[in-house]
């Protein structure tokens, strides 16, 4: 594709633009979707979780303050996502979340497609209780 003089400077005051309202152009690489873990069920659970793309790899992160009720031991963690505070079978990340504080980051397995859901979910896959819930923005 051949850009004229115009395009190409149209493009660079659209970047430009875009930096200083702290708007990430698609074309910048890689994509990022936040949101607030929220407790359910009586679990405490707080903290930012992200979804990174980059490249062919998608990652969920734990934030440095996310913290998982430390009173609370349930047999069997999860991450998954879902939509309507129902997660969806076959899209949980890993086979077990230890973690109960500070950053982690987890490799999304490459059949799952996390632009389908709005929402990640921590449950309890042995009871089927999902622990919390973080819509994604």
């Amino acid at each position: 594709m051949t850009l004229t003089r115009r395009q190409f400077t149209g493009l660079g005051i659209a970047t430009a633009a875009a930096a200083t309202l702290g708007v990430v152009p698609a074309f910048a690489g890689g994509e990022k979707r936040t949101g607030q873990l929220s407790g359910r069920k009586g679990y405490k659970v707080s903290g930012t979780v992200a979804v990174k793309k980059d490249g062919g790899t998608t990652k969920v992160v734990l934030q440095d303050d996310y913290l998982f009720d430390p009173s609370k031991n349930p047999p069997d963690i999860k991450i998954a996502f879902g939509d309507g505070e129902t997660y969806a079978k076959g899209s949980h990340i890993h086979n077990k979340l230890t973690v109960k504080k500070g950053a982690a980051s987890f490799e999304v397995p490459a059949g799952i497609d996390t632009d389908k859901y709005s929402e990640l979910y921590i449950y309890c896959e042995q009871f089927t209780v999902i622990l919390a819930v973080a819509s994604l923005k």
